[in-house]
């Protein structure tokens, strides 16, 4: 991370690429016992949120991550009652999810309450859902605080932050084991698993252990684009307790979705599972 002339913010990746946007106020800078939070204001992005150097929010494209990692399990699950969220201390993943009127209960588990804390002040809009009475907010170790359940959720959302520092451990073989655990037998978990373009071996390898897992044929990665991740092209991987596919889902039952989406809708939801001839040719090796 750098400061070019005092108003420019600049995230590197591995000091071969880099992604600037100009800013016209710091809005917050501080630091926990996890990492680095700065906020920032900025006119062609909104806020943005950046933990340890990394874009983790804009105003301006959080709504496709946000709503491209809950919505394809909420309407593949049927009637899904209790969700668990892993991370995701901003609140968008926990806002998305209580638009369903299905959820009785939503315990959210980030580890840093500052980012909780920084979000409620700076991102009210998005971290509105933490407010609603089905949410419980717990700030533990997520990938100690799941292997307390078993066949508890019915969906879990791993919105973790890259694979350094504090998000290492939720991208190991043993917390995937402790999530299908702790998921209903009709249940799914969601988990972010980075770039397919600037990150291909960890997104290749959380696939595959994923798989190793849960089974080859209940899981499924998928795509979409977010301006302001690195390379753009962001994956997700849906993995499920039972054969129901997010691929084939049920026509039959009825499907209604939350009001004023901006970026998710049925037809989203079957193009994001068609993977690129590169990103198949990667999990197939």
């Amino acid at each position: 991370m750098s400061l070019n002339e005092a108003e420019w913010f600049t995230e590197r990746f591995e000091d071969l690429t880099a992604f600037s946007v100009r800013f016209s106020q710091k809005l917050f800078a501080g630091k926990s016992p996890f990492q680095t939070i700065e906020v920032y204001e900025t006119e062609r992005l909104g806020r943005v949120l950046i933990l340890e150097g990394c874009f983790m929010v804009t105003e301006a494209d959080t709504f496709i991550y946000h709503e491209m990692l809950v919505h394809p399990a909420m309407n593949t699950v049927v009637s899904p009652r209790k969700a668990l969220v892993i991370g995701g201390g901003d609140g968008g993943t926990v806002t998305e999810i209580v638009k369903y009127s299905t959820i009785e209960s939503c315990v959210l588990c980030e580890i840093d309450p500052m980012v909780v804390d920084v979000c409620r002040t700076f991102f009210p809009s998005l971290s509105a859902g933490l407010n609603d009475p089905r949410v419980a907010i717990v700030h533990e170790d997520g990938a100690e605080f799941v292997k307390r359940f078993h066949r508890d959720f019915d969906v879990v959302f791993v919105d973790s932050t890259d694979p350094v520092g504090p998000g290492e451990v939720l991208f190991r073989k043993s917390f995937y084991e402790s999530v299908k655990e702790a998921l209903t037998t009709t249940g799914a978990a969601v988990f972010q698993t980075e770039s397919p373009l600037f990150m291909r071996t960890v997104f290749a390898n959380a696939v595959k252990n994923l798989r190793s897992v849960f089974g080859t044929h209940r899981v499924y990665p998928y795509l979409a684009t977010i301006p302001s991740y690195p390379g753009g092209l962001w994956s997700f991987t849906y993995c499920s307790q039972s054969e129901q596919s997010p691929v084939e889902t049920d026509k039959t039952l009825p499907r209604v979705l939350p009001p004023n989406l901006a970026y998710y809708n049925e037809a989203v939801h079957t193009a994001a599972f068609a993977l690129p001839e590169f990103t198949a040719a990667m999990l197939a090796g």
